[in-house]
């Protein structure tokens, strides 16, 4: 694994962040869905990272980032309605796949994953 690579401890420290951000703005992200959309997004962003939670503690510490960002990715996708479950969760879905099952996720692993994770959320939004 090299120096630029996500191991399993970085890839939970990331997530942890992301849902502390997530808890952090969910009344701001809310309000600024409200003047465009249905008001659900922040709730929605708080709902998957509050399932996936549990999911990413029973992997262990020695679980590798693809099955973390699978964990991710699940949570979206089965837990969180909305737009955001789908969208987030084939974000999620796609980078974990490019970490694979190995112990780090390079940059460039995560730059294809998440250039995957967009053409998904083209297709499936029919959006070039």
């Amino acid at each position: 694994m090299t120096s630029d690579a996500l191991d399993g401890t970085r890839t939970r420290e990331w997530a942890g962040r992301f849902a502390d951000s997530v808890h952090a703005t969910e009344a701001e992200l809310t309000e600024l869905d409200q003047q465009a959309g249905d008001g659900d997004f922040g709730a929605n962003l708080a709902a998957g990272v509050r399932a996936a939670g549990p999911l990413v503690d029973r992997l262990g510490a020695s679980a590798g980032p693809g099955d973390q960002l699978g964990a991710l990715a699940t949570a979206f996708l089965d837990e969180v309605g909305g737009t955001s479950g789908p969208l987030f969760g084939l974000l999620f879905q796609a980078m974990g796949r490019a970490a694979g099952s190995g112990p780090g996720l390079t940059t460039g692993a995560l730059a294809e994953g998440a250039a995957e994770g967009l053409a998904a959320i083209r297709r499936v939004g029919d959006a070039a």
